[in-house]
């Protein structure tokens, strides 16, 4: 409307054209910035889509918005369990896409994580503990990575006695407990798993929990 009204006002015989016919077109307005939960929600997102996305080109774009977030999150609030935990995550999807990089990656993440859980050890249902966990699992072990069964299963363990409530904690103490060799402790996780997510409203991560506890569990009652 702004440009339209320049135009008729260009062309309208008035004040001997004191109007110029070309006006510099207005400045952009900038976007206001992100607040902290806007740019944790962003990392977290960038993190769920990284699991699923094959083509390495998606995942490096991903770990390149979650790293611009995450400064961007730090900057605001450097002790903000949300910008640390987000960091954190940050650093897992930067460690996939530089596997040459990942073991001193894959060490920061598990030290920004610690961090995290020394702020609020609840944030995200004991997100913090809960990758610590996943991480320690699924990693190799030294020299290799930073994997430890051992502490994957005490990390688990935290992140469920916080949040029992919450199946990805179960989750990923039933696996810590599959890769320790814990076939019976891991069977009673997934089916605490699945009991936990079956108590939840309806969504997609339900769905996907459950499926995920689902697979282990068929023959279990």
């Amino acid at each position: 409307m702004r440009l339209r009204a320049a135009w008729v006002i260009a062309v309208l015989p008035l004040a001997a054209c004191t109007v110029p016919a070309h006006r510099p077109a207005a400045p952009p307005v900038a976007a206001p910035p992100k607040t902290i939960a806007e740019l944790a929600a962003g990392i977290e997102a960038d993190a769920g889509k990284s699991d699923h996305a094959t083509d390495p080109q998606v995942r490096a774009q991903l770990a390149a918005d979650a790293r611009r977030a995450a400064d961007a999150c730090i900057a605001q609030a450097p002790q903000a369990v949300a910008c640390v935990f987000g960091n954190a995550l940050a650093l897992g999807l930067e460690a996939r896409v530089h596997p040459a990089h990942a073991l001193a990656t894959l060490n920061d993440m598990l030290t920004i994580l610690g961090r995290a859980e020394a702020i609020d050890a609840a944030y995200a249902d004991a997100g913090p503990a809960r990758v610590q966990a996943l991480v320690l699992t699924r990693a190799p072990g030294w020299p290799l990575g930073p994997g430890d069964p051992e502490r994957a299963l005490q990390a688990a363990g935290r992140a469920v006695a916080l949040r029992p409530a919450y199946p990805p904690n179960w989750l990923a103490l039933a696996e810590a407990q599959s890769k320790a060799g814990s076939a019976v402790d891991a069977q009673a996780s997934y089916v605490r798993a699945r009991d936990a997510a079956r108590a939840l409203p309806e969504s997609p991560e339900r769905a996907q929990w459950l499926h995920e506890a689902e697979q282990h569990t068929a023959h279990s009652s």
